[in-house]
């Protein structure tokens, strides 16, 4: 089966007769999805973003901040693509990258703490002292 090939940047680890490379999990999930165009590295660069256009023709597309302080100014400085079937399947592996950052956020940190809830105050009634 050919299929397409990556390049992975990691530690070399050499044990008796075998070479071992240990990479960055989610890098390699992003670097898997550059491959099929399912990801961009804009979506990692500060003051750029990737956005869904709606139109005429939806497309996806990487937008820059172009302003200099203040709110963003967002502009389109190119598109990703305007193939409705990409579009559907880029936008699903965002989610998966989202999901499997917040994984290790949460691995490494612990989760989030849940809001305790306000005790509720115990009310008198008539009878009792």
């Amino acid at each position: 089966m050919n299929g397409k090939k990556v390049s992975l940047t990691g530690e070399i680890h050499i044990s008796t007769g075998s070479v071992y490379t240990t990479v960055d999990a989610l890098e390699t999930l992003k670097c898997v999805g550059l491959t099929y165009g399912l990801y961009d590295r804009a979506e990692d660069i500060r003051g750029a973003r990737v956005m869904l256009e709606e139109g005429d023709k939806p497309a996806l597309v990487v937008q820059s901040d172009i302003s200099h302080h203040g709110s963003p100014l967002w502009e389109t400085i190119r598109v990703i693509t305007d193939d409705p079937e990409q579009i559907h399947r880029y936008l699903a592996f965002r989610e998966v990258v989202k999901m499997i950052r917040q994984m290790e956020i949460e691995r490494e940190h612990g989760p989030a703490p849940e809001k305790p809830l306000s005790p509720k105050k115990k009310e008198a009634k008539g009878h009792e002292r």
